[in-house]
């Protein structure tokens, strides 16, 4: 009996012990505490989106877009300003786009990589979910365009699977992965679902633009695979253009800087801050590039580039292009006085050649773009003249670089191109035509390299895939490539220390770490 009443008081011990811890627990649980089931992941997006234009400017400005011959400059007291003029090596900005993308303190690879685990099978973020998807492809495509095999399926994961020493992906795998889920991201985009608008600093939860964002993503990825598989590249442009992609310019991707004095760096437009340094010159535009728009009489001339014969007063600046005149690519402080482009007599000395309008690309709080309008007409145009689409190629055409020349009012109103002048450009440069299909190539390429002006990474993978613009390679003394053009930059120095299997066996798969060896896409 005594056994009996000793078990029913324990039981009962037992319940009013569990009933006490329940709500000693409770009690205890510090309300304002940040836990994964109470933490909401769009603060992560927001963030992942603002560093993803924040930070790795130099790599496009210092290395891609003077890759591609849009910008030059001349050396400083042996350091070169623009790196990619003379394909010369610089540990910092080689690295930045990686270090940026990678960084463990906030880095877009780790805000994206929670942001898909604190979203993922959460009704309430199902439409957050597709975005970081969406907006993951974009981090990862100019992280593998410049570099080649990166690390991809395990990258961010070291908290969720303890691997702080990431497997580099195939670029052939990472690009398949990238087109599977723009595809699977983009189809369960449901504008019925909570929206993110406050989240969205790029379009503000628009379910639309954000379809429209991933088929171009598509369209792109597609079409940079057509010289590697032209089989695969076609079937996913057909893709893309079912799905429907931009449709104008008011569809382009780009993170606007939301302070125009500076004060708060973290929330203006790096790449413009670069640009805007008024006490030294941050390179020059390039020959080639001036002389592509000087000798075709384009209108984006007057709006893009302007002589400051003194760098540090704006005031001095003239955007005639009578007066004006690029900097060839190549030259330093000492082989300048001997290239026929340099006058003397002209008190400027090395300003006399034209620099960046910095009154329409180098406002703090103005855009960096990333995908437009004009680059997706120009890249549709290309499909249809392989035959991949059914679309008329030459007013798609005309479409890319209407769509290229209205994106400049994008950055500011003053640099607004006329309907007038649009017709006349494209009366006196009308489509080549479809009957010769490598001039038509040429042309359209020609331009996609013009409308991704700003955009060095997009630029770089550009001409690599289509060749065009043909460009005369640099062969300055001691540069990294032997005089060839550029195939892609180097992993960051301390990546065979800290990675040092995976490094070995990429280097062993892909090719010698260098500027010479080509991604998978372009071999």
């Amino acid at each position: 009996m005594k056994k009996k009443l000793y078990a029913v008081l324990f039981s009962f011990a037992l319940l009013g012990l569990s009933a006490c811890d329940n709500g000693f627990e409770e009690l205890n649980k510090d309300p304002n505490a940040v836990t994964a089931d109470r933490f909401n992941p769009a603060f992560l997006f927001t963030t992942a989106q603002l560093r993803t234009a924040k930070g790795d400017e130099s790599g496009t400005l210092y290395y891609g877009s003077t890759f591609v011959q849009q910008f030059a400059s001349l050396s400083n007291v042996g350091i070169f300003d623009f790196h990619g003029d003379k394909y010369v090596y610089h540990k910092g900005n080689n690295e930045v786009l990686w270090k940026k993308t990678f960084d463990a303190e906030g880095g877009p690879a780790k805000l994206l990589a929670d942001a898909l685990q604190l979203s993922k099978d959460k009704p309430e973020y199902h439409n957050l979910h597709q975005m970081v998807r969406i907006w993951r492809t974009l981090v990862f495509s100019r992280l593998t365009d410049m570099y080649g095999d990166v690390p991809y399926s395990e990258a961010g994961q070291g908290y969720y699977q303890q691997n702080y020493t990431p497997k580099y992906d195939t670029q052939k795998d990472i690009y398949y992965n990238m087109l599977s889920e723009l595809e699977d991201a983009t189809s369960k985009l449901d504008a019925n679902q909570p929206l993110f608008a406050a989240a969205d600093i790029a379009y503000n939860g628009a379910i639309a633009k954000w379809k429209k964002l991933g088929y171009s993503l598509m369209l792109r990825l597609g079409m940079r695979l057509s010289k590697v598989e032209p089989a695969t590249a076609e079937a996913w442009v057909k893709k893309a253009y079912a799905g429907g992609v931009f449709s104008s310019v008011d569809d382009n991707l780009f993170i606007k800087g939301t302070d125009a004095t500076g004060a708060q760096q973290e929330l203006v437009n790096g790449q413009s801050n670069i640009l805007s340094v008024s006490t030294r010159t941050p390179g020059k535009i390039a020959k080639t590039f001036f002389d592509f728009l000087k000798n075709n009489n384009d209108p984006r001339l007057k709006h893009t580039v302007a002589v400051y014969t003194d760098p540090t007063n704006v005031a001095t600046k003239n955007t005639d292009p009578a007066v004006q005149k690029g900097l060839p690519n190549g030259l330093d402080r000492i082989t300048l006085p001997k290239d026929p482009s340099y006058d003397p007599t002209n008190p400027a000395q090395e300003h006399q050649y034209s620099g960046i309008n910095r009154d329409v690309y180098a406002k703090l709080d103005g855009p960096r773009m990333f995908i437009t309008y004009g680059e997706t007409q120009l890249l549709l145009a290309e499909a249809a003249v392989r035959g991949w689409i059914t679309g008329d190629a030459a007013q798609l055409y005309r479409n890319g670089v209407t769509g290229a020349m209205k994106n400049l009012a994008k950055y500011d109103a003053s640099a607004t191109i006329s309907d007038a002048e649009i017709t006349a450009y494209l009366t006196a440069h009308p489509f080549v035509g479809t009957a010769d299909k490598e001039k038509a190539y040429e042309q359209i390429n020609t331009q996609y390299w013009a409308a991704t002006f700003l955009n060095g990474y997009e630029s770089f993978a550009n001409v690599r895939r289509s060749g065009y613009p043909k460009l005369t390679p640099i062969n300055y003394p001691d540069n990294e490539t032997g005089g060839r053009f550029p195939g892609r930059l180097r992993y960051p120095d301390d990546e065979p220390v800290l990675n040092r299997d995976h490094y070995n066996s990429t280097v062993a798969r892909q090719g010698t770490d260098n500027y010479i060896t080509k991604v998978w896409w372009d071999k």
